[in-house]
């Protein structure tokens, strides 16, 4: 990805706390966003890795998972 000068990479993405809905996890968890769409979810005792995930583009590349069919060439 090219760096494009005086633009924060990192400006598109902030920790909101995660809407209650009835189906979903309980109340206090942390949710990433990029530009309001939602893209990882935090547990309560996780806002330090919310916060990191917002601002280190390398560890959220470290979040993503890896398949070992991408891996194989397939």
């Amino acid at each position: 990805m090219p760096i494009i000068p005086k633009c924060d990479s990192n400006a598109a993405y902030e920790v909101v706390p995660m809407k209650q809905e009835p189906h979903g996890p309980p109340p206090g968890w942390w949710t990433a966003t990029c530009n309001g769409i939602p893209v990882y979810h935090f547990a309560p005792d996780h806002r330090a890795a919310a916060d990191r995930y917002v601002t280190d583009p390398a560890y959220r590349l470290s979040l993503e998972a890896d398949f070992f069919h991408e891996k194989s060439g397939r």
